[in-house]
Parts: structure tokens; sequence; C-alpha cells
């Protein structure tokens, strides 16, 4: 290097002219308090009679790690900002619906079904009541045999549309194989279509029918009860629930004592499943016969008849022919009687089954050939 002011050439690492002193002119990396503190240094060394080479060394050392420093720092910088910059968007992506939804699918295709149904979740908080990802939360759910989050899911579909025949089907699917017949009943009662009723045929057990309605009868009855589809039949007599207390119908029931009798009755299918139960009040209040009819008519007749007396069911009649009253041991009328000869008085009296008599009829018949 020459000097700028004599030309004299300077040696390597010198920074003064040794011929005429002036100050060598370098190329300013630094600030001006740095030049001026290294020039004081610089000046103190040569007058020192030091060798500057070893401190302009140190000085580029210096700079060298402050540049490379600063350097890194706004790398360092640039890739923060860039990560924090993607991390945002990334989250701002993740947070669609879209996103969402294509992720459940990919971890259905891996068969993470954890994560799958985390993601159909998300989704359906992005888009509430969404159908498509709500069908394939269930159809996941069902894969999974995840019974109880199925049902719940499924339960909301009905509970939207009572028409969503598919939704009732495998309801009753997963209701049957539990055997929770009570559950399928309620579901049933919601249900008003006339097509999708037929879903429950086999869970609607019919009531049971009696023989006879309730009423007050005079006389004794026999009772049947009977099952639609032969289903058996449980029945009480004591106003007790039969489905707890009840005895099997085998036979006919007989009511014969006066007053009231109340029969309660269910049926019950191969599953287990109760009708509604059916209540009957019977009661049973004799009443007296009428008098009993009897022909031909009381005179006097020229020639014999036969005489009949109409006897009502469930009653006997008894009769005589000295004027006396009858009673059960009096004869028992069994078919037309013969007109006696002579004046004779007919007396006639009906016993029904309750040993309840009727009021007696008497003819007289003059019978003279």
């Amino acid at each position: 290097m020459k000097c700028k002011k004599c030309g004299a050439e300077i040696p390597q690492g010198y920074l003064y002219c040794s011929v005429c002193g002036a100050e060598v002119q370098l190329v300013p990396d630094y600030n001006l308090l740095d030049e001026d503190l290294l020039g004081g240094i610089v000046q103190k060394e040569a007058r020192a009679g030091k060798n500057l080479s070893d401190v302009s060394l140190t000085k580029k050392k210096k700079w060298n790690f402050v540049i490379w420093g600063s350097i890194c720092l706004v790398l360092l910088i640039a890739v923060l900002t860039l990560f924090f910059v993607f991390h945002e968007i990334q989250k701002k992506h993740e947070n669609t619906y879209d996103y969402q939804y294509q992720k459940a699918e990919e971890y259905w295709a891996e068969e993470d079904f954890t994560n799958a149904v985390l993601c159909f979740k998300k989704a359906l908080e992005l888009k509430p009541g969404d159908k498509n990802a709500r069908e394939r939360l269930l159809e996941l759910y069902l894969k999974m045999k995840n019974e109880k989050e199925a049902v719940s899911l499924l339960e909301e579909f009905v509970e939207e549309d009572v028409t969503d025949q598919e939704s009732i089907q495998k309801l009753i699917a997963i209701y049957d194989q539990k055997e929770e017949y009570d559950k399928i009943l309620a579901l049933s009662k919601k249900v008003k279509n006339r097509d999708i009723l037929k879903l429950f045929s086999e869970y609607i057990v019919e009531k049971p029918k009696f023989s006879h309605i309730s009423g007050v009868y005079p006389e004794a009855i026999t009772v049947a009860i009977s099952s639609a589809k032969q289903y058996d039949v449980f029945y009480t007599m004591d106003r007790k629930d039969p489905v707890a207390y009840g005895r099997l119908y085998q036979d006919e029931i007989v009511l014969k004592e006066e007053g009231v009798t109340v029969i309660k009755a269910v049926a019950r299918n191969e599953k287990g499943i109760y009708s509604e139960p059916v209540e009957v009040d019977y009661t049973i209040q004799y009443e007296p016969p009428d008098m009993p009819t009897v022909s031909p008519a009381g005179g006097t007749y020229d020639e014999p008849k036969k005489i009949t007396v109409v006897v009502p069911q469930n009653c006997t009649a008894y009769y005589t022919w000295d004027g006396s009253d009858p009673t059960e041991g009096s004869f028992r009328y069994t078919a037309p009687l013969d007109m006696p000869q002579g004046n004779q008085v007919l007396s006639v009296m009906l016993i029904n089954s309750a040993g309840l008599k009727s009021s007696i009829y008497r003819v007289n018949y003059i019978y003279m050939p």
C-alpha cells in the first residue's frame, strides 16, 4: 500500500507512513467512536514503538463476529416470523369445517377411529346440525359398536323427525338386542305414521278380550278371556296388577256369587312384552224369576188338554194339584201335563239357579168328560 501523502511504500500492517508519518486511510467498517478510540490506541502504541498489525487483526475479528452475529439474529427473527405466520395460517385452516371433515375421513381410512370421531365432532362444532357429518359419525359409532353414543345420536334424529324411518329402525334393532322393550314401546307412542308403526308389530301386544262386557248380570255367568295371537294371558280377581300378581289363564271363569268381581288381565308375547291391562267389572245381582206362564188358560173343558209350562233358562218349575204351595220337594215339571178329570187347581212356581223363587201361578181346570 502507498502513502497518499508522499507516495512512499507502506509495509503491510503499518498504520503510519515511515517516511512522512502520515496516517494510513483504511476503509471504515466501524463507527466514529470506535475509530477515535482505536486511533488513540494506535497513536499510543506507535509512540511506544510497537507493531500495530496485531491490533488491526483483533479489530477485524471483533467486527466479523458482530456482523455475523447480526446476520444470524436477523435470520432467526425472520425464521421465527415465518414460523408464527405459518402457524397462524395453519391454525385458521384447521379451524374450518372442510378441513376437519376431510381429516376425519382420512383417519377413518387409516382405521384411527378415535381421531376420526374427534374430527367429526369438531366439524359439527363448526357447522352444528350438519347432516353429512352427523350421519358419518353415526356410521362410525355403529362400526365401533359404541351403542351408547349411537343411540344418543339416533334419538336426536328421531326427536327432530318422527318420520325418519331409517333411524327408527336402527333404534329398534339396538333396543331389541339389549331387550329394552319398554324403550321400544315408548318410541312407538311418538310415531303416528301407519307404515312406520308396522315396524313395532312384534312389540305391541294387543289387549286380551273378554267374552262378557262389564255390567250387571241377574244370573251366573262364565267368562272366557282370549288373546288375538294366542299369547299367554295373566289375570287377577282382586284388583291387583296382573303383571306382578296374575295367574295364568287356562279355564273359563265362573261367576255365580252375588256381588262385584273385578277382573284385570294382560297378554304376554314370546319376548316377554306385556300388553296394556284390561279391567272389567261384573256385578252378579240375582232377581227372582217372573211368574211362570201356563197354557191353556183355566176354565171348563169337555175334552182333555195338554198343559204346558214355559220354563226360562236357568230355572226349574215345580207344581202341585192339591192347591198347596209348591216347593223343591214338589213335582218337577219336565214335560206337558195331562189335564185330570174333575175340578182341579194347578199351582206352579219357578226357582232359578240362585235359589230365588217366583210368585206362584194358580189356575183352575174343570174337566168333565
